[in-house]
């Protein structure tokens, strides 16, 4: 990794956590920041606000995901004003979720280069293989995608992109506005799919976390899998 990225990504750790701890009221404990264009992968440990430990306790975690999901539809342009000013990294879209049991989130940013640059494919890991088998994850929850694309962010950082995803009802949900209600609905929804599928013994390795979201409207949707070495 040469000088300018690790540069980037420990701006873009700053500045994350400096926007959450002003929104938020309470900022991370650790950032880790993986920049591989177009994309800009952020993994937040440790972020818990007092007011949403206790709807926590209180076994109100659905309203925890609602109040973070309009918070960041409020803070998303500070985010890209902020990337572009401190780090020159124009992003065009931004997508996040929340492990609330582990205290973690990821903030995934795509940025307006449409060059995808180029990353070694792990050797012990079979493409095809794990293409298929995201494929029919994707057929239990919705339907077969139009395409799947995967990107290995580092070696413990898996990427998937998906197009071409939801169903007929899923889109006339959407266009009626339930957009948020679909949102609560499928995430628990697929990570379950993902944990029960053959995933981990493709990649030869434990999933200790699955973040998702999607475009509504473009129809899309972005996952990120944080892996863990087996022992």
């Amino acid at each position: 990794m040469n000088e300018k990225v690790k540069t980037m990504e420990s701006v873009v750790s700053r500045l994350s956590s400096t926007i959450l701890r002003t929104h938020f009221g309470k900022g991370p404990k650790s950032v880790y920041v993986n920049i591989v264009h177009p994309y800009v992968c952020i993994q937040i440990r440790e972020f818990i606000s007092p007011v949403e430990k206790i709807l926590l306790s209180k076994n109100e975690g659905t309203k925890v995901f609602e109040l973070r999901d309009l918070m960041m539809d409020e803070i998303k342009s500070e985010f890209k004003r902020s990337f572009w000013k401190e780090a020159e990294l124009d992003v065009v879209e931004l997508y996040a979720d929340w492990n609330l049991d582990g205290k973690s989130g990821m903030i995934l940013a795509i940025l307006k280069e449409g060059k995808i640059e180029k990353q070694l494919w792990l050797e012990d890991v079979n493409k095809k293989d794990l293409l298929e088998e995201i494929s029919k994850v994707s057929e239990v929850s919705q339907k077969e995608p139009g395409s799947t694309e995967v990107f290995w962010l580092s070696d413990r950082s898996l990427l998937i992109r998906r197009i071409d995803i939801f169903t007929l009802l899923e889109k006339e949900l959407i266009n009626l506005g339930f957009t948020k209600t679909l949102k609560l609905a499928k995430r628990p929804i697929e990570q379950n799919l993902f944990k029960q599928s053959n995933l981990e013994s493709i990649l030869k390795c434990s999933i200790r976390e699955i973040y998702m979201d999607w475009n509504f409207n473009e129809d899309k949707g972005y996952a990120v899998l944080v892996l863990q070495k087996y022992n």
